[in-house]
């Protein structure tokens, strides 16, 4: 925790400009579910009518044990990958802004998700939401943020004193830094997924019978 507290401290405002993008794209993300047409609506309406009778089914008789750890080993895969592409954005140096974009769509997907459900159960969305998209999404942003100013931090670094005013320093501490803030961030990856895997569909099936 101590790289996560310095990291904190240090980059305060990188961390509440990362933090208001993300509230940017939630907001633009419910907005956005506005904008779609009725045909679309009704289409992701069955779609999610399609997964809420899924899980009804699911919870009539689960068997996490047998699925649990395939479902486990994909999430873990989808997040890795995730704060792997934002630490490629960061090392490759120009693709750092791309990260301000992963973010910036973070936001967006939850958003669109929250949104969808609200529109298609009203109430009863709010709550499935709680369950469905909250639990796992508290760990994972805090931690998505830590791998995105790492990233930001590390690529300005570089832009300042190796390209802008060119100074013999070195890159150990920064590296060093930046390496031990992503290790972490993928660490916490495996509790998220373990989350997204175990928590959240005990969770799901306690309110599944409230939308069926």
């Amino acid at each position: 925790m101590k790289p996560i507290a310095q990291s904190f401290r240090a980059q305060l405002h990188l961390y509440i400009f990362v933090s208001v993008l993300f509230l940017v794209g939630v907001v633009f993300g419910s907005l956005l579910v506005n904008a779609l047409t009725l045909e679309q609506q009704q289409d992701i309406g069955s779609h999610v009518n399609q997964f809420v009778s899924t899980m009804g089914q699911e919870s009539a008789s689960p068997n996490l044990a047998g699925v649990g750890g395939e479902t486990f080993l994909s999430s873990t895969m989808f997040y890795v990958k995730w704060v792997a592409l934002i630490a490629l954005l960061g090392i490759s140096i120009i693709g750092f802004p791309l990260v301000l974009a992963l973010v910036f769509a973070k936001g967006v997907f939850i958003g669109f998700s929250v949104g969808t459900l609200i529109s298609q159960y009203a109430w009863r969305g709010v709550l499935f939401a709680l369950v469905s998209v909250a639990p796992h999404n508290i760990v994972a942003i805090p931690f998505l943020m830590i791998a995105s100013v790492a990233s930001m931090v590390f690529a300005m670094h570089i832009l300042k004193n190796r390209l802008f005013v060119p100074r013999m320093q070195s890159l150990r501490e920064p590296l060093h830094r930046f390496m031990t803030l992503q290790t972490v961030s993928l660490v916490g990856m495996a509790g998220v997924a373990a989350i997204a895997t175990w928590v959240s569909p005990i969770m799901m099936s306690w309110v599944v019978p409230m939308l069926s």
